[in-house]
């Protein structure tokens, strides 16, 4: 298989979502399908640049999306790469049009879960089975898209999942909010768990974007539960796999624990992630509170407390999610890149 090139960006401010399911198909695409795939990232020194290059992958400075050059030093690395993809997965000023000419060059255009009108000139484009999928309409469309659990893009930790969930949890909560929890949620969580009655076994897994370490060890120190902190986990599997009950921000950690049949309180940055979490809702997979800035810590406390106190829902939540979520959606997509171009 040729070069394909990634863009995609993570950081404190972005969040670490794009980088990490980005990662999981480069992954795929080289390790599988034998690609050569190199990043096109802005912000050298970023915490999403640093976790590409831990995966082994070259990384080449893009323009930055507010210059009148950025979609055109995109087009100029396809070419001087050689690239046959390109797989896009950004929320910036990316342009159709701009995307559109490197369609034309010979390059094959993917997009990863695109809302935007640049879905309209990919030849591939994934999506989770979330709402507002179907609101989309795809006029003048010349190519294919896809959209359910099977395409949800996650590490290859995760694929496994399903036969390796130790029956007695070592965790009690899991509380993982992405790569920086920019609405620090964690801390919320962590305020709201000593609402219950019981000490409880808290494992905190921060991102590699976090920067508030000095004031969470200040609310780890005053808490009534053994809370142990991690930052950057190396390997979520184990620790989503050892969890009776996980606190999440909605993002892809929602999908990762759908994978590994861990029951799920979802806390929602924005409108659009709470429509997304919805579906995990009327999967009967995860409960949702929606937007965190309108979560009380008594609304958390009391869905945790439900879920300790009746383990059966938790079981038929786990079994649904494992039934959903296979954590093969990687393999999947990189299959179907490859098969395009054959």
């Amino acid at each position: 298989m040729p070069v394909v090139i990634v863009r995609c960006d993570g950081g404190a401010a972005l969040g670490m979502g794009h980088v990490s399911r980005c990662r999981a198909l480069a992954e795929a695409l080289r390790d599988e399908q034998g690609g050569d795939v190199v990043f096109a990232m802005r912000d050298p020194q970023s915490a999403g640049v640093g976790a590409v290059r831990d995966g082994g992958f070259a990384v080449t400075p893009i323009a930055d999306p507010v210059d009148a050059d950025y979609g055109a030093s995109l087009s100029r690395l396809a070419a001087v790469r050689a690239a046959r993809v390109i797989v896009v997965d950004v929320r910036d000023a990316l342009s159709r049009a701009s995307l559109d000419a490197i369609r034309a060059s010979g390059v094959r255009v993917v997009t990863i879960d695109d809302g935007s009108d640049r879905r309209l000139a990919s030849d591939l484009a994934f999506y989770p089975p979330v709402p507002q999928i179907a609101e989309l309409d795809w006029p003048g469309f010349g190519g294919r898209w896809f959209s359910g659990w099977e395409w949800v893009l996650m590490r290859r930790e995760f694929a496994a999942a399903a036969s390796s969930r130790p029956d007695v949890p070592a965790i009690d909560i899991l509380v993982t909010m992405g790569g920086s929890d920019p609405a620090e949620m964690t801390e919320l969580t962590l305020e709201a768990l000593n609402l219950l009655p019981t000490p409880l076994a808290v494992q905190v897994v921060i991102g590699p974007a976090f920067s508030r370490q000095h004031a969470l060890a200040d609310i780890v120190a005053r808490s009534k539960h053994a809370v142990r902190v991690t930052q950057g986990a190396a390997a979520m599997a184990p620790l989503m796999r050892g969890s009776r009950i996980a606190v999440a921000s909605f993002g892809v950690s929602a999908y990762e624990l759908a994978a590994c049949g861990v029951p799920a309180i979802h806390l929602c940055l924005t409108d659009d992630h709470a429509r997304s979490a919805s579906a995990f809702v009327d999967a009967g997979i995860a409960i949702s509170l929606g937007v965190v800035s309108q979560v009380r810590p008594g609304q958390i406390s009391a869905a945790v407390g439900g879920l300790l106190t009746d383990p059966r829902r938790g079981d038929d939540m786990a079994a649904r999610a494992r039934a959903l979520v296979d954590g093969r959606g990687a393999s999947r997509i990189a299959a179907l890149v490859a098969a395009d171009l054959a």
